[in-house]
């Protein structure tokens, strides 16, 4: 956790020194602000756009361009390259996970003769043009897969490929995780005896972080269902599809009334995406003003303390009778302490939740 911490204290390096910097790419929010401008090809994007934007003058280009339609091979950008998937390479056997993007699903790769997990958006066969989806959720999931991959550490999940099939769908697949989520686990251990055994696991995810800011990337949803705990003993933290890369500019966020439609329909447990960015129950101050700008590293080491604070006590910091109850209570009311809710737990952990929070 202190290591996790010092990335912020850390003046920002050079695009030579960080190479994920120089591939940032723009958040999901900006790609929708701007879908309506967004150029056909990247070609036609500023070329001191092109190392920012390189996910969204893709996810353009895929939906434009007549030759993805037909699997032919493209090189939109020097620094990308998605394979056409080999027709008999991937099994697909079932799905094991759904979000608001895409699902996940278990698959054969007959090449290697391994079972891994695959990634592909939500809609059926096709392009996004075609399936209605919009070039900003395309960019997202492009960028997810492309940061992911370069994050190449033990505590977190391994991409293998990123792909398209020939009808146009995107896929990347990954390392098939055999174990269960952190809240899962969190869900069956009623005693704090029980949750102490997974403060282990709890490292493994600290140190995870702490090599991902000193990548200059930062998660931006944190929460134990985002990290899964494995059959042998090993953590790995998932779910990237909000991260954002260190020095990127993001779009102001919608109108109210868009924030106030948005919220009346999620749940505090889970990921709200286009407005207060992250999950309400586990998210920062400044994620619940939706203040962009300010979210860096202290928002994961926020989310850090919010995981351990539920280890502890069995609960999140904070809860509500709604979403709108949960951010108010995030924005304006101080977290309260492990001991006021569970006395036996151990003080040097409890230091560590409100160093945190």
């Amino acid at each position: 956790l202190p290591r996790a911490s010092k990335a912020r204290e850390r003046a920002a390096p050079s695009d030579a020194s960080v190479p994920i910097t120089r591939r940032g790419t723009e958040d999901t929010h900006r790609a929708d602000t701007h879908r309506d401008a967004a150029p056909a090809r990247l070609d036609d994007l500023p070329v001191d756009a092109r190392v920012s934007s390189v996910d969204l003058g893709l996810a353009a280009t895929l939906a434009s361009d007549p030759g993805s339609r037909s699997g032919a091979p493209q090189t939109p950008h020097p620094s990308i390259t998605i394979t056409s998937e080999h027709p008999a390479r991937y099994e697909r056997e079932r799905e094991i996970g759904r979000g608001g993007m895409g699902r996940v699903v278990v698959a054969l790769d007959r090449h290697l003769g391994r079972t891994v997990a695959m990634k592909e958006l939500l809609g059926g066969e096709g392009l996004a043009s075609e399936l209605g989806l919009s070039i900003g959720t395309v960019a997202r999931f492009l960028r997810e897969a492309r940061i992911t991959g370069q994050l190449e550490h033990p505590g977190i999940v391994p991409v293998h490929e990123l792909g398209r099939r020939a009808d146009g769908t995107l896929y990347y697949t990954m390392k098939r995780i055999r174990g269960r989520s952190l809240a899962a686990v969190l869900k069956e251990a009623t005693t704090l005896e029980e949750r102490l055994r997974l403060v282990g696991a709890f490292r493994s995810v600290c140190e995870a972080m702490a090599y991902a800011h000193s990548r200059g990337v930062v998660h931006r949803d944190l929460k134990p269902d985002n990290v899964m705990v494995g059959e042998f003993g090993d953590t790995l933290v998932v779910d990237w599809g909000l991260a954002k890369v260190r020095g990127e500019e993001e779009a102001p966020l919608g109108p109210t009334t868009e924030r106030v439609d948005v919220l009346a329909a999620a749940d505090a447990a889970k990921t709200v995406d286009g407005i207060a960015m992250g999950t309400p129950a586990y998210m920062s101050p400044e994620q619940a003003r939706g203040d962009l700008r300010s979210i860096d590293e202290r928002a994961d080491v926020w989310g850090l303390g919010a995981i351990l604070f539920e280890i502890l006590t069995g609960r999140p910091p904070f809860s509500g009778a709604s979403v709108f109850d949960v951010l108010r209570r995030v924005m304006e009311e101080r977290p309260p302490r492990v001991r006021d809710l569970e006395p036996n737990a151990p003080p040097e952990l409890c230091a560590i939740v409100e160093r945190a929070l």
